[in-house]
């Protein structure tokens, strides 16, 4: 009799769950009523339903009659997450992080040279710039001159004698430049002023032996012009010898650019005095202010250059 109960209940229950899962509710509370009224002693059914989607249980109560209770799934209750697949390892170049941060310092160091060439190639611009200014400054200065021929303000004494080239006029003058190779960046590299210096007499020096050649390598190291009278042995070993020397000066000035010390060397020869001078001036010194007072010094007159002068 109980396994008849048994299998009746569990038919009540296949028909209540089909009740549920059509959304049928009245009819399901309806079918629990019945089963209350009936049943007595009721064991939970072991049948599974997987298709369901309402959790079924049986609740026992302080009542002898069982209750059938119809529970929802728990929104606290969290589904299980869906499994997270691992993102693919990265592609790393071979020799990881070394690679990467000598490709960096190669970079930076990149970096510093081009400011550097940079920085050098201004510097270089800027000597140009004022080598131009120079050579043009000197190529109407030595026209205006070559016109003019104006008296010279400046007496030479040749190896100490007390008898000087004065009265010098100015004769002739020219200007000149040269700038390096195109691939070196074609910027002037030297500007050249060169003139002459004529006066109305001359002197007569007399050498024997080996002094002869001496002065003659001086008057060629001076470039003075002069002619020479010898007198030689009978064995055409030579004796004795007559310079004659004009009162001529031939004076030369080369402004060359130092880029590597960013200055401009000026070398002369007989520009205040026989002989070879040499000094350096900065960039920034050169230009109208000083090329005036270039200007006066090459005429003999009172002049403030030497203040421009890089010490």
């Amino acid at each position: 009799m109980v396994h008849g109960n048994a299998d009746q209940l569990d038919a009540e229950a296949e028909a209540l769950l089909a009740d549920i899962a059509s959304f049928d509710i009245e009819a399901a509370r309806q079918r629990v009523q019945e089963i209350d009224a009936r049943a007595s002693g009721l064991r939970v059914s072991t049948t599974q339903f997987p298709e369901a989607l309402p959790q079924v249980c049986f609740e026992a109560e302080s009542t002898p009659a069982p209750r059938l209770s119809v529970e929802a799934p728990s929104c606290s209750q969290p589904l299980p997450a869906a499994p997270v697949e691992a993102p693919p390892p990265a592609h790393r170049p071979l020799g990881g992080g070394l690679l990467e941060q000598l490709k960096d310092e190669v970079v930076i160091s990149q970096r510093r040279a081009d400011d550097l060439t940079r920085r050098v190639d201004a510097a270089r611009d800027s000597l140009d710039r004022r080598l131009r200014s120079m050579f043009d400054y000197f190529h109407d200065l030595t026209t205006q001159l070559n016109y003019l021929k104006p008296r010279i303000g400046r007496d030479y004494y040749f190896l100490g004698a007390d008898d000087a080239f004065r009265d010098l006029t100015w004769l002739e003058g020219f200007a000149d430049f040269r700038t390096q190779s195109e691939s070196d960046g074609g910027r002037i590299e030297r500007v050249t002023l060169g003139f002459t210096l004529k006066g109305p007499g001359e002197r007569t020096l007399d050498r024997s032996g080996s002094g002869i050649e001496r002065l003659r390598q001086v008057l060629f190291d001076l470039g003075l012009r002069f002619e020479c009278t010898e007198r030689r042995s009978s064995q055409r070993e030579l004796e004795h010898a007559s310079f004659r020397i004009p009162d001529e000066i031939t004076v030369r000035v080369v402004w060359r650019a130092d880029f590597e010390r960013q200055q401009v060397v000026m070398e002369s020869r007989n520009l205040e005095r026989l002989g070879f001078a040499t000094c350096a001036l900065l960039p920034e010194s050169i230009g109208p202010a000083m090329l005036d007072e270039f200007g006066r010094l090459v005429l003999g007159r009172p002049n403030t250059f030497r203040s421009f002068v890089n010490r």
